[in-house]
């Protein structure tokens, strides 16, 4: 695997992180979100429970950490499947 990592991809792991951030920071029911590259924590108004929950009964698999709920997706995850993970994680977050 070690060999795949390029600076392509590397570059695309970016963007799909600079979206991420950029989304979720601006939802209501979310205080922050931190993290590195694709391995996020978001801190949620909701229990962090309640909202991974909810994510995965609408086909979202994502964890909770302390109080954060986890995001570890791969780092070739399709663009367009993150966007519609993101926007799952974002209306549970938002209710």
């Amino acid at each position: 695997i070690l060999s795949r990592i390029d600076d392509a991809l590397l570059s695309e792991v970016k963007k799909k992180s600079e979206y991420i951030f950029d989304r979720l920071s601006a939802c209501s029911g979310v205080e922050s979100v931190s993290g590195m590259g694709l391995m996020i924590g978001i801190k949620t108004v909701k229990p962090a429970g309640e909202v991974v929950k909810a994510c995965m009964e609408k086909g979202v698999l994502c964890l909770t950490a302390k109080d954060k709920v986890r995001l570890l997706p791969s780092l070739n995850i399709d663009f367009e499947i993150l966007r519609e993970a993101v926007e799952i994680i974002a209306s549970e977050c938002e209710r």
